[in-house]
């Protein structure tokens, strides 16, 4: 069986949240999870991650960013909208 390692997609709430979303999926045993943002909330993204390793787990190590365009159609036009993937590591 192959083991997924959790996904949080960081929106609209405050970052302290996902923060603390991070922080319990680390204590229930993962080792790494994968911390997603889409358009404005990239901000939001980087902002997690800075507050975990200065705070909360100071030995939390990023193994990979990942930035890239999703192109959405709708109707007739064609959205691009920016992503960033950030795999973070205990």
């Amino acid at each position: 069986m192959l083991s997924r390692e959790p996904i949080i997609i960081v929106g609209r709430k405050p970052v302290i949240k996902y923060v603390t979303a991070c922080v319990t999926v680390f204590n229930r045993g993962e080792k790494s999870l994968l911390l997603r943002a889409r358009g404005r909330r990239i901000s939001n993204c980087v902002d997690v991650v800075n507050l975990l390793r200065k705070s909360f787990i100071t030995s939390l190590s990023i193994k990979d960013i990942v930035i890239g365009t999703e192109v959405l159609k709708e109707s007739d036009k064609y959205r691009y909208i920016s992503f960033i993937e950030i795999r973070i590591s205990r």
